[in-house]
């Protein structure tokens, strides 16, 4: 079960400190050129009590790591999990 704590400009998802950030977000990296990382955790699903996994990102230079989540604006804001492990990131764009 998630428990989530604002402490500030993060916030506390499991006891661990994290950032938010939507596909829409990630997009904005790639447009900018910021260098990230991303690689999946396997955590149980609050709903189903399923395991499932979700998408951490890491920016240089940022020691929070962001956690991919629905836009608030078009969905229900809550972290996006997969029901199996994916192949790649979920937000993938070719450079320009």
């Amino acid at each position: 079960m998630y428990e989530v704590f604002n402490v500030g400009k993060t916030l506390l998802l499991d006891g661990q400190p994290m950032s938010l950030v939507t596909p829409a977000g990630v997009e904005g990296w790639i447009d900018q050129a910021i260098t990230y990382s991303s690689r999946y955790d396997q955590v149980r699903d609050p709903l189903d009590g399923q395991m499932k996994y979700r998408c951490i990102y890491e920016k240089d230079g940022v020691d929070v790591p962001f956690v991919l989540v629905n836009d608030p604006d078009d969905g229900d804001g809550r972290v996006i999990l997969f029901s199996g492990m994916p192949d790649q990131p979920p937000v993938i764009r070719q450079r320009r």
